[in-house]
């Protein structure tokens, strides 16, 4: 069987996963046509303007890059099998309802990492055109819960684990510099978020030291003794290097999400570092317990856990080894999730 053709429609900045799935189409055989949703040169640390946060408070934030117009003028150029809509948030039911009248063999799925019964998340677009969508994909398994998104009157929905890039996601030797711009005893890489900053806070105040890299955080820099904020995200090259540069690489979920997982859940593994993961079901029937991953369900545990494991650097290793063993060995590349995506594409095609 022939891979399909993709017209693509996402966010395309700098260190975005969506630039990894793409590459992984392609790695497929997939002929891919990219729509961007953003405007060329947009960051992930641009500030929105004042109309800009207004529509997005209303829910309904607008298509600043044409994408719309765009997807019916590429579709109406050339044939794809399949339009891709990763995150498109401004896309509405009347583009998809075109596209079901004039192109009823192109399937049209929607992929996204969030909650999207969260009003944050789930713009009014969204919500319109959610009825449209052939196949639904989510990494987030409660909203493939009969309650939860096919409310909406999405018919196919689609649970998948988060994915890593093979090519960037994966173990280095890190230099003795690298080791200094990146390296620590403990380290965390996310977006500014209370529970995480509490917990990071008490810590520090046990005297575990920890460098934080991300968003959000420019009100805690050189505050609090023990909390290293760097102010600043690392995206892919960098992001590997202080996880390979660091004895523990925390994995906090974001609660506003609902996370039971995420891409760093995967990614952490993946690059060859040890991971203390916040606890849950889900995680565990991933990666075993202190075996491929450690876990802790309160910040008196996660302090237990950083101290127990920061004196043990043989056991350590062993624990980051199996977690990469389980994650090359186990479907986790974003080839795999993106053929397990196709495969179910087509099941849902022949219904």
């Amino acid at each position: 069987m022939m891979p399909p053709s993709i017209l693509f429609v996402g966010q395309t900045v700098a260190g975005s996963r969506t630039i990894q799935r793409i590459k992984a189409f392609e790695k497929l055989g997939c002929r891919v046509e990219v729509v961007s949703t953003n405007l060329p040169g947009a960051s992930y640390e641009d500030k929105p303007s004042l109309m800009t946060r207004l529509r997005y408070r209303l829910r309904y934030p607008a298509d600043v890059a044409g994408a719309g117009s765009q997807i019916l003028k590429s579709l109406s150029a050339s044939q794809f099998d399949i339009l891709w809509l990763e995150r498109a948030v401004e896309i509405g039911p009347k583009i998809l309802r075109s596209v079901r009248d004039q192109f009823p063999k192109t399937k049209i799925i929607w992929y996204a990492e969030d909650d999207m019964m969260n009003p944050r998340h789930r713009t009014r677009q969204v919500e319109a055109a959610m009825p449209y969508y052939d196949l639904w994909v989510t990494t987030k398994s409660f909203n493939a819960k009969p309650n939860e998104v096919p409310t909406f009157g999405v018919k196919n929905i689609l649970f998948v684990n988060n994915s890593y890039d093979p090519t960037l996601h994966r173990p280095i030797d890190p230099s003795e510099q690298d080791r200094s711009d990146f390296g620590s005893e403990v380290s965390f890489v996310g977006t500014y978020e209370k529970d995480r900053a509490d917990s990071l806070i008490y810590l520090a105040n046990q005297d575990i030291s920890v460098r934080v890299w991300g968003n959000g955080w420019a009100n805690y820099k050189g505050k609090i003794p023990g909390l290293l904020i760097e102010g600043r995200p690392v995206y892919d090259d960098e992001y590997i290097k202080v996880i390979c540069s660091s004895q523990i690489n925390l994995c906090f979920l974001r609660q506003e999400n609902r996370d039971l997982q995420t891409c760093r859940s995967i990614e952490i593994p993946a690059c060859g570092g040890f991971m203390l993961h916040e606890r849950n079901v889900e995680m565990a029937d991933i990666f075993e317990e202190d075996s491929e991953a450690v876990y802790f369900s309160s910040d008196q545990e996660l302090f237990e856990q950083c101290k127990k494991w920061l004196l043990d650097s043989t056991m350590r290793e062993e624990v980051a080894i199996n977690g990469l063993e389980k994650v090359t060995k186990g479907s986790f590349s974003h080839n795999e999730r993106l053929q397990e995506i196709l495969d179910a594409a087509r099941q849902a095609g022949a219904e």
